[in-house]
């Protein structure tokens, strides 16, 4: 059985025990001189017996799996649990066999309940590493409310006729004392809830580089600002762009109209597209009433103070400002760029647009075919089928599939977005690549049916060893980037999304119907190249992100937030790290839902997924996690400032899952908070 079944058996058990403890507790109170409901009371005991023992198995199972899966379980949940239930299973059992069980029958039992509901309460608050605060309060109200109950029904409320004042005033005083433990551990507790939910209250403003710089084993001192690490401001060839963020109606190729924000009046933004060793030029302006803006290169590994997060690398252009990005076009390969100040909102509102960058020209090739120096255009005119391609020239296009004004969509290059299937025509026998990115916050599942293909790059980088496939699937990350690549028979190709026929690219020849969404079997991208993985060395830091979903406290208010290792933003501790380091990060999810982490300026090389090492280097920047699933990645600091890492379902970044990682000297002069005008997700 899967670890990601595990945990939702786990789940299910976990309320069954808490069900089975609570009715045998209640049964048991009621069992005397009743032998139906005694009869009841020893049924649901031993059914809660067995429950605990099969919660404690699966806890062993899960522990198999990584101890950050059944720390909370072993060491908290069920010892909560397991000490009255074996009281319970020596005491009450066999009492419960006779006609009239004694009132203090049913304490061990009720011990036992209070137990199970404790276990709750720790599924709902405590993940990996188990907080001892936490893991005391939990304890100190199972004990106190075992004692209260213990003395309650040892002891009769109202002492028997003829019984001595000194007896009745004893009885009274236990009474009070018991009520004077419970009430002093409640308000313990609403102090503590109350405590952690100020400390939690973002400030009105926030410096994260010095927020930080306590969390990890090395300070964060020295003078050098993220504004330092620019890029140049000159080069031998510049493309220059400029985008305008505003809000405008987008006509999609039907003709249907939604309100979106947009870059230059399009949804997606204008492609912005360089070749390898050029200077990228991009003037951004606000024209967004009442929003800031930013540019976050997404993927691409630009200097810090290029990379576009208000707060941290620079403060977000506020309605009627603008701010220059510049950067180097090394790394060829598919990316996208989108808003980093209220990302979430941002981006499924429209404010996102893709970037390639295509390899240097070859020896004798030629310039390129645009000029080193342009604008980004406003949107031509709606079309839904994207012309015709010239034979014996590769049929090279972006293509991005998102949710926008609740309508899914498919947009190829800078053509309108088309409801549901876009068309694309490509000449037979031509060598075709579709930039494929996963713009919206879900994962999409992603089929090419009616020729064979290849996934030859992934995040921007080639896959060596990529095979050739026919009918397979494969699962693409919120943020990441898959190029698929094939030959264009003379039928129709379909690549299709979630598996849908109405969803995705229909790319033909001319006439002809469309095959069926692929069926075959998913691809584990990790182990689909061959090769083999390059020699690292030893690595200088280990670091662990245990991802979860529970109560916290978020920016003052409890929150079903979803956390790393117990926290949220901008709590969230990582160590600093110093230029040249190699960081072996370990990420296990113990949560059901899907992370895609994203590690901002920094490609990662996959190590293993689920204790598989992976067949071919596979170097990513946004690697999917999944319920149940642990991987291992190796990063290489080799880009130093103060990053932004985080969850790019970005639902899940705003309630908590977000975190920076800096490194040692670099600090910066922006602020995030309540007032800086800066909001990082």
């Amino acid at each position: 059985m899967t670890t990601a079944r595990l945990l939702a058996l786990d789940h299910i058990v976990l309320a069954l025990v808490a069900v089975l403890w609570l009715g045998a507790g209640a049964a048991t109170v009621a069992a005397r001189r009743d032998r139906r409901t005694r009869l009841a009371a020893l049924a649901l005991t031993l059914g809660a017996l067995a429950a605990t023992g099969g919660r404690l198995a699966l806890a062993v199972a899960l522990s198999r799996s990584g101890w950050w899966f059944a720390a909370d379980k072993l060491l908290l949940a069920l010892p909560l649990v397991a000490v009255p239930a074996l009281a319970a299973a020596v005491l009450s059992v066999p009492r419960l066999l006779r006609p009239d069980p004694a009132p203090s029958t049913a304490v061990p039992v009720l011990a036992a309940a209070y137990g199970a509901a404790g276990g709750v309460l720790a599924a709902l608050t405590v993940s990996y590493p188990v907080p001892p605060v936490t893991a005391a309060f939990l304890v100190a109200l199972v004990v106190t409310a075992t004692v209260i109950t213990r003395r309650r029904l040892s002891s009769p409320a109202d002492p028997p006729a003829g019984s001595s004042t000194a007896a009745a005033l004893r009885a009274r005083g236990r009474g009070r004392r018991s009520t004077t433990a419970g009430i002093a551990v409640l308000c313990s507790a609403l102090v503590w809830a109350g405590l952690s939910a100020w400390s939690s209250r973002i400030p009105d403003r926030l410096d994260l580089g010095a927020h930080h710089s306590g969390q990890g084993v090395r300070p964060v001192t020295g003078t050098r600002p993220v504004t330092d690490l620019r890029g140049p401001a000159t080069g031998a060839a510049v493309r220059r762009f400029t985008l305008t963020a505003r809000p405008a109606t987008v006509i999609l190729a039907s003709g249907r109209r939604v309100e979106a924000w947009t870059f230059n009046g399009t949804v997606p933004g204008p492609t912005i597209r360089a070749r390898q060793g050029e200077l990228v030029e991009v003037r951004l302006r606000n024209a967004m009433p009442g929003l800031g803006v930013t540019l976050h290169w997404h993927g691409y590994d630009v200097p810090a103070g290029e990379d576009g997060v208000a707060g941290v690398t620079q403060d977000a252009v506020r309605p009627g400002g603008e701010f220059v990005y510049r950067f180097l076009a090394e790394d060829p390969g598919s990316y996208w760029y989108h808003s980093h100040d209220l990302s979430d909102q941002a981006v499924r509102m429209g404010l996102y647009g893709m970037l390639v960058v295509d390899p240097a020209p070859a020896p004798g090739e030629g310039p390129a075919e645009a000029s080193p120096e342009e604008t980004a255009g406003e949107p031509a005119g709606a079309s839904a089928e994207a012309p015709a391609t010239s034979p014996g020239a590769v049929s090279d296009h972006t293509v991005s599939v998102h949710v926008l004004g609740g309508v899914p969509t498919t947009a190829v290059d800078d053509r309108p977005p088309a409801e549901g299937l876009a068309l694309l025509r490509v000449s037979p026998g031509t060598p075709v690549r579709l930039r494929v990115t996963g713009t919206d916050n879900a994962r999409r599942t992603l089929g090419l049916s009616g020729a064979p293909y290849r996934i030859s790059a992934v995040d921007g980088r080639d896959l060596p060893g990529a095979r050739e496939v026919t009918g397979a699937r494969v699962r693409l990350a919120a943020g990441g980037r898959y190029d698929l690549t094939f030959t264009m028979p003379a039928a129709p190709v379909l690549l299709s999304v979630d598996d849908r026929a109405d969803l995705g690219l229909l790319v033909t020849p001319g006439p002809g119907a469309a095959p069926p969404p692929a069926a075959g079997p998913l691809l584990d991208v990790t182990v689909y190249g061959s090769g083999g993985l390059p020699e690292l060395g030893s690595f200088d830091r280990e670091v662990t992100w245990v991802l979860d979903r529970g109560l916290a406290m978020l920016d003052g208010a409890p929150a079903l937030a979803h956390t790393v290792n117990g926290e949220v933003w901008p709590d969230i501790s990582f160590p600093v790290v110093r230029e040249g380091d190699l960081v072996k990060i370990t990420v296990a999810n113990r949560g059901r839902d899907t992370h895609p982490m994203h590690p901002h300026g920094h490609h990662v090389l996959v190590l293993s997924r689920n204790g598989v090492p992976a067949t071919a280097p596979v170097w990513t920047d946004t690697f999917d996690v999944g319920p149940g699933e642990v991987w291992e990645v190796a990063m290489r600091a080799d880009n130093p400032g103060i990053w932004m890492s985080h969850c790019h379902d970005l639902s899940h970044a705003a309630l908590g899952m977000t975190f920076h990682f800096a490194y040692e000297g670099v600090t910066t002069p922006y602020d995030a908070g309540h007032a800086s005008g800066n909001h990082p997700e």
